[in-house]
């Protein structure tokens, strides 16, 4: 595995419902070239208005997941999770990230926003441009889809 250049993927997602609801983002869509993929190094979600006070729970996986499913560390499409409940000017300090920064992404990277106070909010990913070899091509793919 040959690691590359620093990249970001950062914008905002949308949650709907009646208080407490859900948003689903395609960050990524497969190009086809399953050599180079982004290991994430960096997974941050925000309130988009300082004071909005909201829980929210950010989930980032390579394939759609179902409300049931979230937060779920046995379920190997998911490799990113962002919670939190926030608080006005220290929305930051209430908020934890957990990466298993061994999942590469290859083809398609999804973010979940569920269990969330309505409302829209910010998201900033850090990744690195990953070069593999056929063999840990195959072998990411694998892993991606071996517990769903």
């Amino acid at each position: 595995m040959k690691l590359g250049k620093l990249r970001t993927l950062r914008g905002q997602i949308e949650v709907v419902g009646a208080g407490i609801g859900t948003g689903r983002l395609n960050l990524i869509a497969s190009d086809g070239l399953v050599n180079y993929g982004l290991k994430i190094t960096s997974f941050t979600v925000w309130e988009e208005q300082a004071g909005f006070n909201a829980q929210f729970t950010g989930i980032l996986s390579l394939d759609t997941i179902t409300p049931t499913d979230n937060m779920n560390a046995g379920d190997n499409r998911q490799f990113g999770w962002c919670f939190g409940p926030t608080a006005g000017n220290s929305a930051f300090l209430n908020v934890r990230e957990i990466i298993d920064r061994d999942h590469v992404v290859n083809r398609d990277l999804y973010l979940t926003m569920d269990n969330s106070t309505v409302g829209t909010y910010n998201y900033l990913i850090e990744c690195q441009v990953v070069e593999l070899t056929d063999d840990e091509a195959i072998v990411t793919i694998i892993k991606e889809n071996s517990q769903a």
